[in-house]
């Protein structure tokens, strides 16, 4: 799987997550030197593993092996403020790039694609950023 990220504003950064063909969209925020709870993770290859979340529920994806960063969650959300350092997953993104729609319907799409797995593993990556 692979996100794409090609916004980075002062609030928000915005990508696309391709998995098997779909693709979906992404609202994370901002860079912020890596700080817990305030900034996107830095590029890379992750894995991720399944993760039993109070809020998002059972067999929530969870970003590991981040340095120094913990519980980076995929969950439902559609704009900035509703990530505390995670990303959320949209099905389309806003015209004015302020943020991702139809967040429930995308998370839901992902997790059906993605049942019956435990494990994964994904690239993040920078395009030309505006």
């Amino acid at each position: 799987m692979r996100l794409t990220r090609f916004v980075s504003a002062e609030d928000r950064t915005i990508g696309r997550l391709e998995y098997e063909g779909e693709t979906f969209w992404t609202v994370e925020r901002p860079w912020q030197d890596n700080k817990p709870f305030v900034s996107c993770i830095p590029g890379g290859t992750y894995p991720m593993r399944r993760h039993d979340s109070p809020k998002f529920g059972k067999s929530t994806w969870e970003i590991f092996g981040v340095p120094g960063r913990t519980y980076i969650l995929i969950h439902i959300g559609n704009w900035s403020r509703d990530v505390v350092g995670c990303v959320a997953l949209g099905s389309s993104v806003f015209g004015d790039l302020s943020g991702v729609s139809a967040s429930r319907k995308a998370i839901n799409k992902f997790y059906e694609m993605t049942a019956g797995k435990t494990v994964e593993e994904i690239t993040i990556e920078t395009e030309v950023l505006s």
